[in-house]
């Protein structure tokens, strides 16, 4: 779909100043010819409407029947500038890996099976949550991904009838995938019987030797790899309940097993090979650290009934490692994405709590326009992260059988304590969101603008306002900006010089009690292709309180409810808005400013 603006042009007026304009002060006024970025259509519905996608993405959840993805951005050889996404499929009845395909972030193309494994693999059935990574040095794709074993000790195999890790390669990112076999570095022959991550050859567990065997029934699931820096891999992994009931007749603590799952870490020499003596466990589920002397809030909530860490990833930033996982069961409208943060790939890490920035992804009880938003994987698009995660199809519950894939950007922010924390924009629903610049050539330019303000709240901050971050629930590391109610309220952007710019952005409070209803005026000071100077205005433009941005008969805002001004691209060197709030007393807060520039 080719999106049209329908507005005026912008500097129908300005020509006629082009050759008139003397330093640089304004020599004309113009209106500025807008659109809300959407496509009035007849008889469509108003959550269904076309829109600018050079610019935008929305959270259509067009991708169904999908669930765990593992999403690539391939950025050199032929697929360039393209985004992969496996997941766990239901509509290939979990027994293969599909791939699908964007060149946009918008529209996705089911390419084909990418991982369909030979009838005599130990993974022939119940296949999940695959992660891809790309090695430069052998120009290889490495699918990590987990499986129920049928080369079973029934069967007269060597395993049990439990959930376990496998590796499958390939020379595009299309595949085919194939299983991994051969001799890896540890010396052991992997055939197609043959699981990749073996517990029963682990030797030693948190530095403490054990006989080998001891782990031998233990369920493994949720795989993915690390590189880091110094090209040493990591392997990820939930230590996950056992739901088959094989460890029951052992000497376990079968109920403190059952009951509760864990995320692993493990060293290997290469893609292939885990070093056994390596293993470790790092979380312990409901607490902060692996030692479980104090609770973990956000899960003390969203996973109080089953205690799951599962469906890790890993990302470094400077010298600190961030441990991003799901908690809670992914049948739960709560199951969300929480972080803990250590100063090594293997630890020790710490869990953050809910004011602290713990939750990264996640939804509210009340919330009816996203449900269960967890098992992530992190992408990096160009410059910018994102998070691929799973959710409720219809958006009010999860079902597990009619999953959708939503996406929603990430960084990194300071908390109240001046840790650096990963945050996330979402997760969104039926908001525009910008589209990452390696699709859309724009970028948010606004953290780059210096920064002015009057009628702030005493003791609100105006970094709020160009941080790059909304805020999606009452607390966390990202803030909003607060203005005296009752009083006229403005906000100047100044770049150091012009800027092209496509769109401004305003977001709206994450509390129904502060937002802002209504922008006087925006001035844009501007600067013709002919070198006149002056004014590009809107007035008196509305926030869109709708079904796309809030639930009124409830007070909830959806998270990301923002207002566009989407425009001709043109040479701006300051922005100011001005609005008034309408009440008398209290508060009116902007949630972040957006402009979509170069």
């Amino acid at each position: 779909m080719r999106f049209l603006k329908k507005c005026a042009p912008v500097f129908a007026l300005a020509c006629a100043f082009a050759l008139v304009g003397c330093g640089e002060d304004p020599t004309f006024e113009q209106s500025l010819g807008f659109s809300d970025g959407t496509v009035a259509q007849e008889d469509a519905p108003l959550l269904g409407r076309e829109y600018d996608t050079s610019l935008f993405y929305r959270n259509d959840l067009t991708l169904r029947e999908v669930a765990d993805p593992g999403v690539i951005y391939v950025s050199e050889g032929e697929e360039a500038g393209k985004l992969f996404l496996y997941g766990t499929s239901n509509s290939l009845s979990v027994r293969g890996i599909g791939v699908w395909q964007s060149s946009d972030l918008v529209h996705w193309d089911r390419c084909s099976v990418a991982f369909d494994p030979s009838p005599q693999s130990w993974s022939y059935s119940n296949i999940w949550a695959p992660e891809v990574v790309y090695d430069k040095t052998s120009q290889t794709y490495y699918m990590t991904y987990s499986a129920r074993n049928s080369n079973t000790i029934s069967n007269g195999g060597k395993y049990y009838a439990n959930t376990y890790i496998g590796l499958a390669t390939a020379s595009s990112p299309l595949g085919p995938f194939r299983q991994y076999t051969g001799t890896n570095a540890n010396g052991d022959e992997i055939g197609l019987g043959d699981p990749v991550f073996d517990p029963a050859k682990i030797t030693a567990v948190n530095g403490e030797p054990c006989e080998e065997g001891t782990y031998a029934r233990y369920r493994f699931l949720d795989s993915s790899y690390f590189v880091d820096e110094d090209g040493q891999i990591y392997l990820y992994l939930s230590r996950g309940q056992d739901r088959y009931h094989i460890l029951q007749d052992t000497d376990i603590n079968y109920e403190a097993i059952n009951g509760t799952s864990e995320l692993w870490v493990v060293k290997m020499k290469d893609f292939a090979s885990p070093d056994y003596a390596s293993c470790k466990q790092i979380t312990k589920a409901g607490y902060n650290t692996v030692e479980g002397e104090t609770e973990n809030d956000i899960e003390a909530e969203r996973a109080a009934t089953e205690r799951i860490n599962e469906a890790p990833q890993m990302t470094r930033r400077g010298s600190s490692y961030y441990l991003t996982y799901s908690v809670g069961g992914t049948s739960s409208n709560l199951y969300s994405v929480a972080q803990a943060v250590g100063e090594s790939p293997t630890g020790p890490f710490r869990k953050l709590s809910k004011e602290e920035g713990g939750l990264v992804l996640g939804t509210e009880m009340n919330w009816i326009q996203t449900a269960g938003t967890g098992h992530h994987c992190v992408t990096k698009i160009g410059n910018e992260l994102f998070l691929f995660h799973h959710e409720g199809a219809d958006r009010y519950t999860i079902d597990t059988n009619n999953r959708a894939i939503g996406y929603d950007r990430a960084g990194f922010l300071k908390n109240a304590a001046g840790q650096e924390v990963m945050v996330a924009n979402g997760p969104t629903s039926y908001s525009l969101q910008a589209l990452p610049q390696a699709f859309s050539g724009y970028r948010n330019i606004a953290p780059e603008a210096e920064v002015s303000a009057s009628g702030l709240k005493e003791g609100s901050d105006k970094a709020h306002l160009t941080d790059g971050f909304f805020a999606s629930h009452a607390y966390g590391a990202i803030g909003e900006t607060e203005f005296n109610a009752g009083e006229t309220a403005t906000v100047t952007l100044t770049f150091e010089d012009y800027r092209k710019i496509r769109a401004i952005m305003l977001y709206n409070s994450i509390d129904y009690n502060k937002i802002f209803y209504q922008i006087a005026r925006i001035t844009l000071r501007v600067r013709t292709e002919g070198g006149a100077y002056g004014t590009a205005t809107v007035n008196n433009v509305t926030f869109p309180l709708d079904e796309r941005t809030s639930y009124s008969s409830q007070e909830l805002m959806f998270a990301g409810s923002n207002l566009v001004l989407d425009f001709n691209e043109i040479a701006v060197k300051s922005i100011e808005i001005t609005f008034r709030a309408p009440r008398s007393e209290g508060v009116v807060a902007i949630g972040d400013i957006w402009v979509l520039g170069k």
